[in-house]
């Protein structure tokens, strides 16, 4: 019998990564910007594609926000991810299987004189998953723009099942804390600086995932039904002239499951036209196992996880995002007409990960990750 799995979130982790910055920038502009103003009324629709480790994610995406001209903008999302996989999880003591995640979002930007509130809801639903969550946000311009404060909280409430047995019913929750701070520092120079806090609690493990001892798949993984953790990151970016710009990012990461994580990044955009821009991207990512984390267990422990992505690992990847403006016209009822294609590849190597399908070696493998985005304004 074909056994479902929830083995591929940790994959979606990287197609959200980089699909939903195309459409979530545009909700969540104003506390990102350096100018108290609403975003631009548009919409969106996108494609996503993601094939690497034996899973195969793809679907669509649209995104509609309208504002008064005033004071108020409204926005709404929904996104669809087809899932195929047989990754080393599943092969390793399951079968390939197929999943559908449907997820819809709507929320409200308020802008009065320099300050911007956002309130955001969000639910996501599967056939052994749900969550919704609640996020509040807040954006201050100081010193006449050169300055802004960022603050935001989400709550989010989780419900976890197991499609192989149909009494089991858990939840986890997460809160999550935000605070940053955005610098004008000369005309051609900005930066950001950000602090996060996340606490969650409940059923925080995958009810299908099994560990090895002595070889064997015999047992669930057990988990601590707690983790706090925190991340600080850099962000800066410089004009370098001749329609050409830089950026790059540096985030550290800690948690009390002994997770140390570190991400660097770095782009360069272009505008070879006035109506074609270019941007390309590197990055490199490392961290270090969790405390109850093993490939292999040599006897029955408290706590047991064989999730690779709490294992030691590497991930490098490069990319670019090439963007078209296919017209633009104040006097119109739609101003703009923009398409977007973006294309990346991953790579992850695991130290102390292996695969049961090949020998026990050390586990590596890569990932392609395309997008199309057609982006009106209006």
């Amino acid at each position: 019998m074909e056994r479902r799995h929830t083995l591929y979130r940790t994959h979606l982790v990287f197609v959200c990564l980089l699909s939903w910055p195309l459409l979530l920038a545009a909700l969540f502009a104003p506390s990102a910007a350096m100018a108290a103003v609403l975003a631009d009324d548009r919409a969106d629709a996108l494609y996503h594609y993601y094939d690497g480790g034996g899973v195969e994610v793809q679907g669509p995406a649209v995104l509609v926000r309208k504002g008064d001209n005033a004071n108020v903008s409204g926005f709404a999302h929904y996104y669809i991810d087809n899932v195929t996989s047989a990754s080393v999880d599943v092969l390793s003591y399951a079968s390939p299987y197929t999943e559908q995640r449907n997820e819809f979002g709507l929320g409200i930007d308020y802008l009065n004189e320099d300050t911007t509130l956002t309130f955001a809801y969000s639910n996501s639903e599967e056939s052994d998953y749900s969550a919704n969550t609640f996020n509040l946000a807040f954006s201050q311009e100081m010193l006449s723009g050169m300055t802004t404060l960022n603050m935001s909280v989400s709550r989010g409430f989780n419900e976890v099942r197991d499609n192989t047995n149909p009494t089991f019913e858990e939840t986890a929750d997460v809160w999550k804390w935000r605070m940053g701070v955005g610098q004008v520092f000369t005309k051609k120079f900005v930066m950001n600086f950000d602090f996060e806090v996340i606490h969650s609690q409940g059923f925080l493990n995958n009810p299908y995932r099994k560990v090895r001892i002595d070889g064997n798949f015999v047992a669930p993984e057990v988990y601590p039904d707690k983790r706090n953790s925190l991340a600080l990151a850099a962000r800066g970016m410089y004009y370098l002239g001749k329609r050409s710009s830089t950026r790059f990012e540096a985030r550290y990461f800690n948690d009390d499951w002994e997770v140390n994580a570190l991400n660097l990044e770095g782009g360069y955009t272009h505008y070879y036209t006035p109506k074609l821009l270019a941007e390309y991207r590197g990055r490199f990512y490392t961290q270090n196992k969790a405390f109850h984390y093993s490939d292999n267990f040599d006897s029955v422990q408290r706590f047991m996880a064989r999730d690779k992505e709490l294992s030691t690992f590497s991930s490098v990847s490069v990319g670019y995002k090439l963007t078209y403006e296919i017209w633009k016209r104040s006097d119109r009822l739609l101003k703009q007409g923009d398409i977007s294609f973006a294309y990346n590849l991953f790579y992850f190597d695991y130290e102390d990960f292996t695969d049961p399908t090949n020998n026990n070696e050390p586990y590596s493998f890569h990932a392609n990750v395309a997008q199309i985005l057609f982006s009106l304004r209006y």
